[in-house]
């Protein structure tokens, strides 16, 4: 990570150079932090190109790793799928490879929904509506995944008598 960093600490009078040094190296610490690097998990994003030998002992990742390389079935998923598709459909034939990859895959797409869920929030929380009192229905309805059947419930709605 960060790779030119180095090169950066070379000019010890450069005051500008210092700040980028520090700064990269703040974040280095707080990504490291929230995202530590997982050696055996090295072959999620390709595990095709992984060396089984940088892989624990006595896991079952190395013999599977070295079976799903020589697997031309797999390689071909690899290539037409995302990473958690191919890892789902794995699953039956190489289950330690990918009890260790979902996890680490589906991370993202829940914080993609809880920040869809806080866009969502501030929307409709907003200055312009802010005179509505309690946001429940308009939050449900903004981050529910069911679509809304209009012409049904306006052909309900006109069916009703008027009172």
């Amino acid at each position: 990570m960060f790779e030119l960093l180095t090169t950066l600490e070379s000019d010890p009078s450069d005051k500008f150079a210092q700040e980028i040094v520090r700064y990269l190296s703040m974040l280095k610490t707080e990504l490291t932090h929230y995202f530590p690097d997982v050696p055996c998990c090295a072959y999620i994003a390709n595990p095709f190109s992984v060396d089984q030998a940088d892989l624990p002992v006595g896991t079952g990742e190395q013999e599977e790793v070295i079976d799903i390389q020589a697997d031309e079935g797999a390689k071909t998923k690899h290539k037409e799928c995302s990473s958690i598709n191919f890892w789902v459909s794995m699953a039956s034939s190489y289950p330690t490879l990918a009890r260790q990859a979902v996890p680490q895959l589906l991370i993202f797409p829940s914080t993609w929904e809880c920040e869809q869920g806080f866009s969502a929030m501030l929307t409709i929380k907003s200055k312009s509506r802010n005179h509505r009192a309690a946001p429940g229905h308009d939050f449900r309805c903004a981050v529910s995944k069911v679509m809304p059947r209009i012409d049904q419930l306006v052909e309900k709605k006109q069916m009703q008598p008027s009172h």
